[in-house]
């Protein structure tokens, strides 16, 4: 094997390790059941030509974790209200800057570890997400989310739009 396959093979570990690490919430005894699947997944795992820009990827991760807090927040306010008042709809949302392949694969992922969302279809036109509570802002929260997915893909996205 090559040194590129073996590299891509380390990303790949190290990036579904600090998910199995923030997934489990540390959990030190997790880590019995998260190393075999963890391995596994990588081995399994599609090898994309994943080109992550480090300096973003790091200003990533905080809005990755900010997302997941304050979207499992919303879900646990929800569930102590005694009367449920949701507004639970599927959005449609066009992609504007990412192409097909890894960057669309890596967003819709993401929608699926914010607690509330789920990306029900992903096509090469746009993206399917199931939100429990549709506030007025998702569209643009989608996009916002979307353009920083293109910043740590390293893809240009026109300011104009």
């Amino acid at each position: 094997m090559s040194i590129r396959h073996w590299q891509a093979w380390a990303w790949r570990l190290a990036i579904l390790s600090v998910l199995w690490w923030a997934i489990s919430s540390g959990d030190p005894t997790s880590w019995a059941w998260g190393v075999p699947a963890i391995v596994a997944a990588a081995v399994l795992m599609p090898a994309f030509n994943w080109h992550l820009r480090p300096m973003a990827l790091l200003l990533f991760i905080p809005h990755a974790l900010c997302l997941a807090l304050r979207g499992g927040l919303e879900v646990a306010w929800l569930a102590c209200r005694p009367s449920l008042n949701l507004n639970t709809r599927v959005v449609e949302h066009p992609w504007h800057y990412l192409p097909e392949g890894p960057a669309q694969l890596f967003m819709a992922s993401l929608i699926n570890l914010v607690p509330g969302t789920l990306a029900l279809r992903l096509a090469p036109g746009s993206l399917q997400v199931h939100v429990l509570n549709l506030h007025d802002d998702t569209p643009a929260s989608l996009l916002r989310l979307e353009r920083r997915v293109a910043a740590l893909f390293g893809i240009a996205i026109d300011k104009e739009t």
